[in-house]
């Protein structure tokens, strides 16, 4: 296992060290996810200006939000891009490559490429969520807290984001469904929970848990509320079990020269 770590490590490094090499395309990537960004912050800005904090929400309290969602994100698209990949491994037969490695599947599928813009994810989310730590005043118990939540959520959007690519082994062609079912994760993340109601909330919290990686973490610590980390646990790590057992499941119907079908 340490050695599966070490080389997902040398292989993100690696990544990263290829992308600079292009200074100007890198930072102009990363700089254009953060103008893109922006436009989220600039719209809810406005809107809750019009409409005045919702269900205890505030137009900080939203702008943690899209921090937390950008996050999580970025953090899957920056070190588990390949992931993303996988339908297309799958359709061509070069799955053959991942499998046949001496390393972990998961990690080497992983860290085989990565999204150059998703930097820009994680400097403006970073950035914004700092700015929310500090405004907010938190003590260390929080931040501890804050982080463990945000952690939480990466996990969950990284499995989903797993499950969705592991169509591609049960749908012939299926990298359309498998971009499709990941919209359908992302786009509940992006609104405040506060606007959903608790049935429908508790839904995109468990079946399509989205709120986990974008407003759950925002409710736990307005509420100081280890209720709400306890039960975040809960369904990540069902998740987790989820996701390794499908993926499992998954790799054992994978036929080599798949471009031949």
């Amino acid at each position: 296992m340490k050695k599966d770590i070490l080389y997902f490590l040398a292989q993100t490094r690696a990544n990263l060290k290829n992308a600079q090499a292009l200074a100007s395309s890198f930072w102009i990537g990363v700089f254009s996810m953060i103008i893109n960004n922006l436009a989220f912050f600039v719209i809810w800005y406005f809107f809750m200006n019009a409409t005045g904090p919702i269900n205890g929400w505030t137009s900080l309290d939203v702008f943690a939000m899209l921090g937390v969602s950008m996050f999580c994100f970025g953090f899957c698209q920056s070190f588990f891009y390949g992931i993303r990949d996988l339908p297309d491994f799958v359709m061509k037969g070069s799955f053959d490559s991942v499998l046949l490695a001496p390393v972990n599947s998961f990690l080497k599928l992983s860290s085989s490429s990565f999204s150059i813009t998703a930097y820009g994810d994680l400097i403006m989310s970073s950035s914004v969520l700092v700015f929310y730590i500090i405004y907010t005043k938190m003590d260390l118990y929080l931040i501890v807290f804050f982080i463990i939540m945000i952690l939480l959520g990466c996990i969950t959007f990284i499995c989903i984001r797993l499950l969705c690519s592991l169509v591609v082994f049960f749908i012939h062609d299926g990298e359309i469904v498998a971009t499709q079912m990941f919209e359908i994760f992302l786009r509940p993340g992006l609104y405040p929970g506060a606007i959903f109601p608790n049935k429908l909330k508790i839904f995109f919290m468990t079946v399509i848990p989205a709120l986990i990686t974008s407003s759950v973490p925002i409710d736990a610590i307005k509420e100081r509320s280890s209720y709400i980390l306890f039960f975040s646990f809960i369904v990540t790590l069902i998740w987790v079990l989820i996701t390794y057992f499908l993926y499992k499941i998954s790799i054992k119907r994978y036929e080599s020269g798949n471009l031949l079908r």
